[in-house]
């Protein structure tokens, strides 16, 4: 058994500190009790069992006392960053770039969700004929229907696996994108990623990279054993995005002395509060029917 703890001067500094700074305290106590015992239960405050975890706690409350000066220039440069963090939403809507003010204040008020465990996707932010007025989008785009992707052998591969394959002699409807988008996105086809590389404008704020995912409507007809066609009648387009800042993206120059945000910024501030959703983006679906339907021929799976 160890010898007992004694108050002294650093106690008494304790309990005179004000209770945020206590708090402050109590938690980084709690931390370093955590990785020296590997315990997270409350202790008992005066039974004999824990009593020399009762005594391990309070000696680890004086170490850090002894750095208090230490622990409260580093929690003033963490609000700092919190506050630069949490201004950005306000900085973003001074750019005019509403729809990614939007998305980040939604990450910070969801709970705790971690990539690829998402919270409830948003689908009512990102539309089409926003991301349309963006050229790099633009162009991607155009290329989609230019190169007709829906026809590619990648293409005829997915919908082998998962489309139903027509019986009998029959045609079959295939595909409603009047479907709210995330059932819609159940049946892609293909996708193509927009890249932003160093833009910084509202889809940069919103979106950075993402890609467009192809959907179809139409109908399909068996041709033998092996073989089906599907007729290839309505194209739709829409934005597919993962909000989460997993990796080691560079964000930007952020708050009033331009301070660089990381996604570890966003991933430490989630870890302190105890909040932060990450979420999958969608877009409405952009429909376009076909002045001359394509047919393509799909192989039995």
């Amino acid at each position: 058994m160890s010898t007992p703890y004694i108050p002294g001067k650093l106690s008494r500094e304790y309990h005179r500190l004000a209770r945020v700074i206590r708090e402050d305290v109590d938690r980084e106590v709690d931390r370093l009790f955590q990785e020296q015992t590997g315990l997270t239960r409350k202790l008992n405050p005066t039974g004999s069992a824990d009593l020399e975890l009762r005594r391990t706690w309070l000696r680890l409350r004086d170490q850090v006392m002894g750095k208090l000066d230490e622990l409260l220039d580093e929690k003033i440069e963490q609000d700092k960053r919190d506050g630069v963090l949490q201004e950005i939403p306000y900085e973003m809507r001074w750019h005019k770039w509403e729809q990614g003010a939007k998305l980040l204040e939604t990450w910070f008020e969801r709970p705790i969700a971690i990539a690829p465990k998402y919270s409830a996707p948003v689908t009512d932010v990102i539309r089409m004929d926003w991301v349309l007025t963006f050229a790099r989008a633009k162009d991607v785009y155009d290329k989609i229907f230019a190169d007709r992707v829906w026809t590619n052998d990648a293409s005829t591969k997915r919908m082998a696996a998962i489309l139903p394959v027509p019986t009998g002699s029959g045609t079959f409807l295939i595909g409603d994108l009047s479907k709210p988008v995330t059932v819609v996105d159940e049946k892609w086809i293909n996708a193509r990623p927009v890249k932003n590389g160093w833009e910084q404008d509202g889809m940069a704020a919103a979106l950075a990279n993402f890609n467009f995912h192809i959907a179809i409507a139409g109908k399909t007809q068996r041709l033998n054993a092996l073989e089906y066609a599907v007729t290839v009648e309505e194209v739709g387009v829409y934005v597919k995005d993962s909000f989460d800042f997993e990796g080691d993206q560079f964000l930007g120059w952020w708050g009033y002395n331009d301070s660089l945000i990381y996604n570890a910024d966003f991933r430490e501030w989630r870890n302190r509060n105890n909040a932060g959703g990450d979420f999958l983006v969608y877009s409405d679906v952009r429909r376009t029917r076909l002045a001359k339907p394509d047919v393509v021929t799909v192989k039995v799976p």
